[in-house]
């Protein structure tokens, strides 16, 4: 291990000290950072200001999110994987990283940045412009030259050998941020245009002469031109090679991105920023409390608090199971799942990586949260939770009931949706004008609760995008929750093992993976071991799946599908078994003469030909015909599901015709079900969306063969095992005692095999990006 001896805030205090532009740019009061703006029009703001704002939101955001143990893990394994370094190595490093941060406007003391109209117009450099420079009125190649120059220098005097070479290494890596600060990506070459053009440097020199130091900048010049040869013949790359790397790297690039943008933002706008949406301890211990012992979850006394009751019973509650079905021991049930996952937690407070594997209806939203709950209060480190979902439906769902279950205000959670982007292609974003408007709360996520998609959240994990970037640091110290892990693509699940637990150990995150069907993704055979992930509830299967108040609360029936079938014979099907349920006198919870019926179908089309033909045949039976699909405006959308939910309309026969948007998190309850069959897990999630609460009896969702499931999944390892590997004999045992491992090992076997075939481009190619800075290609 190598622990830095300083913490960023002594070495800020060093460098402000010591190598400020205030103490070494001569006349450094005559260069402005940024002109007057509409909410400041009476100054500009100097570069020595500017500076000392960004060093400050630096220093601030570090120390809110509990960065500086995060940055120095991440440079010792580092050193480890190289096998190279001492503790002045690990300082240099560590004072490198922020220094580049430091460094990163310098390059605006080109006087034709200062003098243009377009960019400072200050008068103190009019007709002082250098049209021969070679980079026109740019900052950010001349930042990076600056800092590369100085640093190289300071390194050549402390360091020798491999160490140097490190060191010189690490400088012309953390000099690309300053180079990049103001584009969009981060490209694969990351080799800086400044090392490699001669003629630029030769131009760029003279700026050396600006500041006040010891060493001759033609010297230092020459040590730079040099410097492409030195790191090809000691071939750079074996000294950027780890995950460790990449991270110091993205992280770097966050922090010197979102501190600048910050401190512009604060003089352009007179807008301090002083909350960067975090929990307090008394925050978390007033949740804890809510949860814990309230009887009602609003002021009205309609929201019962369940939780009270676990906690009541905590250490008491027998596990035994209940062996009739019944909404009592429905309810029960789910008390010991929630009681198993506490208690589970509480004994592996320290680890990282926790599974919760529970039944469709079995209530994993709130033992997420309560397990969540666990780790805040048990880790005083952390201090945000995220929540990552892959249908915008379950967040708005989750974020109701999470809102509500923890009395969270409007500036402690936040959901989103969009994937949507400020800036277009090629586009800077150093321009503060009107069109920045609300672009602070789109960039950065200042909510102690965030709830996001699973494209917006592993973004910030393998972009090399910059606005996601940008809450990279936020990671560090968090609780993550990542629901319905089944929806990502089996040819991705190494990648997501390989990140999560990475990330877990790199930021100190706890990841909370949850799913109906969960996939052990930590059985595939990667280069890096999977680290000790802890199953919650070990034995999920055989104690809650298999339970009749799951496994029993509907019958799949499997007779629709030994052929293609035809939309007109499906419509007189569903109308057959509709009007044969609506039959049943089940009291309030399913009244005589109604019936809820759901028909799913895998694309929209299909679903649009098949309100056609019921209709044909309706003759008002159904009173209501709803069509959901991925399409649906999202108001309308929330009109049909709360029609659903409402008691008044129980009475009615209602007849949902949707595709797969249903199928995961979506609160219904329906009666009877019919589905085009598609993937196992796929089925058995629109089976959790019938007799959720087993209040009825003689529940079914009968499976149909209509499209050609290979369209939409055809490269989906699931189908392609399903399809090749499993008898239809299998399929049906696994959905009807929820065994998705039977499925799920086929899947990865067949994904270790892959990876370990030198033909194929598997995980470990995709580890040598990530280990060799690719991060376009990441």
């Amino acid at each position: 291990m190598y622990n830095c001896t300083k913490n960023i805030e002594e070495i800020l205090k060093e460098y402000e000290g010591n190598e400020s532009v205030a103490q070494t740019l001569t006349n450094f009061d005559s260069y402005y950072a940024h002109t007057p703006s509409e909410a400041n029009p009476n100054k500009s703001e100097t570069l020595a200001e500017h500076l000392g704002l960004v060093e400050d939101y630096f220093k601030e955001i570090v120390k809110i999110h509990g960065l500086d143990a995060a940055i120095d893990a991440l440079i010792s394994d580092y050193l480890s994987k190289i096998e190279i370094g001492s503790l002045q190595l690990a300082d240099c490093i560590k004072e490198l990283f922020v220094h580049s941060i430091c460094y990163h406007d310098h390059g605006k003391v080109n006087e034709n940045f200062q003098a243009s109209p377009e960019k400072m117009n200050n008068p103190n450099f009019k007709g002082k412009e250098n049209p021969e420079n070679g980079i026109g009125t740019q900052h950010s190649t001349l930042s990076a030259f600056i800092f590369l120059c100085h640093k190289i220098d300071e390194i050549s005097k402390k360091l020798t050998g491999k160490e140097q070479i490190v060191a010189i290494s690490a400088a012309v890596l953390f000099s690309y941020g300053i180079y990049k600060h103001h584009g969009k990506y981060f490209d694969d070459d990351y080799l800086t245009k400044i090392i490699t053009d001669n003629r630029i440097a030769e131009k760029l020199k003279g700026y050396l002469n600006l500041f006040k130091t010891e060493s001759d900048s033609s010297r230092i010049v020459n040590s730079l031109l040099k410097l492409e040869m030195v790191l090809e013949k000691i071939s750079f790359t074996d000294y950027a090679q780890s995950f460790s790397m990449y991270q110091l790297l993205r992280l770097n690039f966050s922090l010197l991105t979102a501190s600048d943008f910050l401190a512009t933002n604060e003089y352009m706008n007179q807008d301090r920023i002083i909350d960067f949406g975090v929990l307090s301890r008394e925050r978390i211990n007033k949740m804890v409390k809510r949860i814990q012992t309230e009887h009602w979850l609003d002021d009205q006394g309609q929201k019962r608090n369940f939780n009270k009751k676990t906690y009541q019973d905590l250490d008491t509650l027998s596990l035994e199971k209940p062996i009739s079905k019944s909404n009592k021991n429905l309810n029960l049930l789910r008390q010991q799942m929630a009681t198993e996952a506490i208690r589970n937690v509480r004994e592996n407070l320290g680890e990282r990586i926790f599974y919760i594997e529970a039944p469709t209806g079995g209530g994993k939203t709130n033992i997420s949260m309560l397990v969540a709950l666990e780790l805040l209060e048990a880790n005083p480190e952390l201090n945000k939770v995220f929540y990552v979902f892959p249908f915008t439906t379950l967040i708005d769902q989750t974020y109701k009931s999470i809102q509500q279950s923890l009395d969270l205000s409007e500036n402690e959670i936040v959901a989103l949706h969009s994937k949507t982007s400020f800036l277009k292609d090629n586009e800077e974003d150093d321009d503060y004008g009107d069109k920045r408007k609300n672009y602070l709360g789109h960039l950065f996520l200042n909510y102690p609760f965030c709830l996001l998609s699973h494209v917006r959240f592993f973004n910030v994990l393998v972009t090399n995008e910059k606005e996601h970037n940008y809450i990279l640091h936020r990671l560090a110290n968090s609780v993550v929750v990542i629901d319905e892990l089944q929806s990502y693509s089996p040819k991705h699940r190494d990648k997501v093992i390989y990140f999560i637990q990475e990330y877990a150990r790199a930021y100190n995150i706890r990841f909370i993976i949850m799913s109906a069907t969960l996939p052990k993704i930590n059985k595939l055979k990667l280069e890096i071991p999977v680290q000790n992930i802890v199953y919650l509830l070990p034995n999920a299967r055989e104690d809650y799946f298999q339970n009749v108040n799951f496994k029993d609360r509907v019958a799949f029936d499997f007779s629709l599908t030994d052929q293609k079938i035809e939309l007109d014979y499906l419509a007189e099907k569903v109308m057959e078994e509709s009007q044969i349920y609506a039959k049943k006198d089940l009291g309030t919870v399913k009244p005589k003469g109604s019936v809820f019926t759901i028909i799913e179908f895998i694309f929209k089309k299909s679903a649009t030909r098949f309100f056609s033909e019921i209709q044909k045949i309706n003759n008002g039976f159904f009173e209501e015909v709803f069509v959901l699909s991925g399409t649906i405006l999202e108001h309308r959308r929330r009109y049909i599901i709360n029609f659903l939910k409402q008691k008044e309309n129980r009475k009615r026969k209602i007849l949902l015709i949707t595709t797969q948007v249903v199928e995961a998190g979506v609160d219904i309850d329906m009666d009877i079900g019919f589905k085009d069959k598609s993937l196992l897990d796929s089925d058995e999630q629109l089976a959790g969306r019938i007799n959720r609460n087993v209040y009825k009896s003689d529940c079914k969702l009968f499976l149909f063969d209509f499209n050609r499931e290979s369209v939409l999944y055809g490269d989906d390892l699931r189908y392609m095992m399903t399809r090749t590997h499993i008898s239809k004999e299998v399929r049906k045992m696994i959905l009807e005692t929820k065994n998705f491992d039977l499925l799920y090992d086929k899947v990865i076997a067949f994904k270790d095999q892959r990876n370990a075939d030198t033909n194929f481009s598997g995980f470990n190619q995709y580890q040598d990006l990530v280990e060799h800075l690719k991060f376009r290609s990441i």
